[in-house]
């Protein structure tokens, strides 16, 4: 498979639409579906293709791991992508609400710390991943008190957006699986759910750039790199036993042209940094210029499992020859009833010489030590401060 390296693309870019062929996501409710395929590249690195449902607008993104998972580090991790989408969604819903206030604001900052923990033996199946309550603080200047932006900052967290109600809820995952191009109908003596969609291989040497699309430089872009951990020789993320924190740290701000810029880095263990750019979509007033959000969220649900998916078969010496993904996420944003948010709905296709019982306990372990569906499955607190 090849990796990001050949690649003449850009890491992430808007797809012509006619050309790939997008599917009908329409719903009967005001909620927004977001389908992210995805599939593994060479070595650590995975591509992904995020269809927005209420405006059609598709993104092809891409993801690495650091040292610590030997990833060749080129592009962003999954957290930063999870991380991002939630500075984006609190800012936009800061200036949504400030704008309902008749508030101007002249300049808007987020900070967002993110910590997870991983513990246990893969190999005993013990290994889980736990999410940490999320601290966010905002630095904003207007016509305003500072009693005043706090409590924007608690309405637009806390009641206005659907990335804090994916979050406080605990929403059960649920996944079906195609093992080397076979349905399995049980997994964990459970039936899984039907998916209205096949296995995605053919469908990522369609995507193409959409050049009647305007497009904005740099929507996801390496600015700094960790010169400690580029020599790593032992990752420690490959071992079989796990004790250990991870913390995500993410900064971002409006800038005049109304992009949030959102730069991103992890601090334990240490890694780069990355920016990424974000716009509201044209359904919410905004250009859809970058994407929004809950579409930089989304992307980082699919890749934290395929990582999973990916960590947990080099680990248990499982045959896996080649694995992509099919993930449904679902949003319904503030308006006249709170917001609220779907479980992740998720098809995994396996391509592995391996029992079918292999298979099934390959995808359970890729959930229980996903960061992010941990974060999903119980109610995972942000603290405004």
């Amino acid at each position: 498979m090849p990796g990001i390296e050949q690649s003449p693309c850009s890491l992430a870019f808007r797809v012509d639409s006619d050309s790939f062929g997008a599917d009908d996501l329409a719903t009967s409710s005001p909620e927004a579906r977001i389908r992210t395929r995805a599939r593994a590249l060479a070595g650590m690195q995975k591509e992904a293709i995020v269809q927005y449902s209420p405006t059609g607008e598709i993104w092809r993104v891409v993801c690495d791991e650091g040292p610590w998972l030997n990833g060749t580090d080129l592009a962003p991790f999954p957290l930063a992508f999870f991380t991002a989408g939630l500075a984006a969604s609190f800012l936009s819903e800061y200036m949504a609400e400030a704008l309902q206030r008749t508030i101007p604001i002249t300049a808007l900052e987020i900070h967002l710390d993110n910590f997870f923990t991983m513990e246990g033996s893969a190999l005993k199946g013990t290994m889980a991943a736990h999410a940490d309550p999320v601290q966010v603080r905002f630095v904003a200047e207007g016509d305003a008190s500072a009693l005043e932006f706090a409590n924007i900052g608690e309405v637009a967290v806390h009641e206005r957006s659907v990335a804090n109600a994916a979050l406080r809820e605990a929403l059960a995952s649920t996944f079906a699986i195609i093992f080397n191009g076979q349905n399995v109908s049980k997994v964990n003596n459970e039936t899984v759910p039907l998916f209205d969609t096949g296995d995605p291989r053919e469908l990522f040497d369609r995507c193409m750039p959409d050049s009647k699309f305007p497009a904005v430089d740099n929507i996801l872009r390496k600015v700094a790199s960790d010169t400690e951990t580029s020599a790593i020789s032992d990752p420690v993320g490959l071992q079989p036993t796990q004790k250990r924190t991870v913390h995500v740290a993410t900064r971002g701000h409006v800038r005049q042209d109304g992009l949030k810029e959102i730069s991103v880095q992890c601090i334990q263990p240490a890694g780069s940094r990355f920016v990424f750019l974000s716009d509201d979509s044209e359904d919410a007033g905004g250009q859809g210029r970058a994407p929004n959000g809950i579409t930089w969220l989304s992307c980082g649900v699919a890749f934290c499992f395929m990582t999973q998916i990916g960590r947990y078969a080099a680990i248990a010496k499982q045959k896996l020859n080649d694995y992509r993904i099919v993930q449904d996420t679902g949003f319904v944003p503030f308006g006249d009833r709170a917001p609220s948010a779907s479980p992740v709905k998720t098809l995994v296709c396996l391509d592995m010489a391996e029992s079918v019982n292999a298979c099934e306990h390959l995808v359970k372990m890729g959930e229980q030590t996903c960061y992010l569906h941990a974060a999903y499955r119980k109610s995972t607190e942000i603290r405004v401060c």
